[in-house]
């Protein structure tokens, strides 16, 4: 007999290993409202992990009797422990569906197993470059999903160190397309006087006003952004989107920005950076916010992406002008992929899938990954709204001229 989906198996190991095991076991009825009214009455740890649904195993999708037969659901059972936070429960549920769904078209529609049936494509395997993040979790999901070989596509994921590495792999042709963020790519275009071009093929990410913070330890005395004025503040890169939004939000606080010392560095240093005073604040990212939330109980100066920057572009999707001109139709299966994943993260079955996607490709830990704060993952590739940062890239003058972000984005 087959074995329901093993990666349900994974989540409930990870997401409890450090505070002691979830005994799963089947529920009668499916759905999520069902599960969710299970699991308020019965959200414990204890030290068993078990499956065994009472209802016996039905196939979760019409036509494909005998694959992935799975229990009709899942539900933790009570026993002692110590209750887990509503928040991470209902974590639990929703992954649960996305673990019974897998591999029957979780979003909407069955996977296309038959390779005639795929989109024609100029290159059909090809190489983007990620720096592993909330930011670009949706292309996890795409992969995972079968969203890429439905378009015709297939994907290499290329873990990068960071901007910089991102910049050089795109323009060096190492990557086809490369995940990058915005100021770093108008800034390439603009300063490379025409030796380089570069286009923006979909949209990544967008700011909300809980992704971001600047931060000090708790026991600082620093408490608003006017007492960030000649501080040594650590930020993953300047002429970035960090440093741009410690900039604004000091600017909008009339406090002093001449004298802040710059400390780059990569995010995972900055928490014992921070710890040891080697900084004495930080801009931080989720996941690494959370984490330092957790772990350090950071105080919060202030969150850089409200007001003025609420829903600025954060990072987007680029390929070289020579690759978007030979390979059209492999650019537009690739945002099609894009577009779809960002649809299906706007659902509950959607955001748990990236919150998995973070536990198992970015080391997020599981008791993490539910309280994570995501951005917003843009269905269009929106002119307006990416011209902001051109324009707040001239306002601090890290580039000398104004600046027209639209002849730059490839139409899907």
């Amino acid at each position: 007999m087959a074995q329901p989906p093993t990666r349900l198996y994974r989540l409930a190991w990870k997401l409890v290993q450090d505070r002691g095991n979830v005994s799963v076991a089947g529920a009668m009825g499916s759905g999520i409202g069902l599960f969710g009214a299970h699991l308020s009455q019965t959200a414990y740890v204890h030290r068993s992990v078990s499956l065994g649904p009472p209802g016996g195993l039905v196939s979760p999708c019409s036509g494909t009797r005998g694959r992935y037969p799975v229990p009709v659901g899942y539900a933790v059972s009570v026993e002692r422990g110590r209750k887990l936070t509503r928040r991470v429960m209902a974590f639990c549920a929703v992954v649960t569906l996305v673990a019974t769904t897998a591999g029957c078209g979780l979003f909407g529609g069955s996977a296309r197993d038959d390779a005639a049936a795929r989109p024609e494509v100029e290159k059909a395997r090809i190489e983007v470059g990620i720096i592993p993040s909330t930011e670009m979790a949706p292309l996890w999901v795409a992969q995972e999903q079968g969203y890429f070989a439905e378009e015709g596509l297939d994907v290499e994921l290329v873990p990068l160190d960071g901007g910089g590495a991102a910049m050089t792999s795109l323009i060096g042709g190492d990557v086809d397309i490369s995940f990058a963020s915005y100021p770093l790519l108008v800034q390439a275009q603009q300063k490379s006087r025409g030796e380089v071009d570069v286009k923006i093929v979909s949209d990544a990410s967008a700011a909300r006003p809980d992704t971001t913070a600047v931060v000090v330890t708790k026991d600082s005395p620093l408490r608003g952004a006017k007492d960030l004025a000649d501080k040594k503040i650590a930020v993953p890169a300047t002429g970035s989107m960090a440093d741009l939004a410690v900039l604004a939000g000091m600017k909008a606080a009339k406090a002093a920005t001449a004298g802040v010392d710059w400390q780059v560095m990569n995010f995972p240093d900055m928490l014992p950076n921070l710890r040891s005073g080697a900084v004495d604040a930080a801009f931080l990212v989720e996941p690494y916010l959370s984490v330092a939330q957790a772990q350090l109980g950071v105080w919060t100066v202030f969150e850089p992406m409200v007001g003025r920057l609420e829903g600025i572009a954060l990072n987007g999707y680029a390929a070289l002008a020579e690759t978007t001109t030979a390979y059209p139709k492999t650019v537009a299966a690739f945002q099609r992929a894009v577009l779809r994943a960002h649809r299906a993260a706007t659902t509950p079955e959607g955001q748990a899938a990236i919150r998995l996607a973070l536990i198992e490709q970015a080391e997020v830990r599981p008791e993490i990954a539910p309280v994570l704060h995501l951005p917003a993952y843009p269905l269009t590739t929106d002119p307006t709204r990416l011209q902001r940062v051109p324009d707040l890239l001239r306002e601090f003058g890290l580039i000398a001229d104004t600046f027209d972000i639209k002849p730059m984005i490839v139409s899907g």
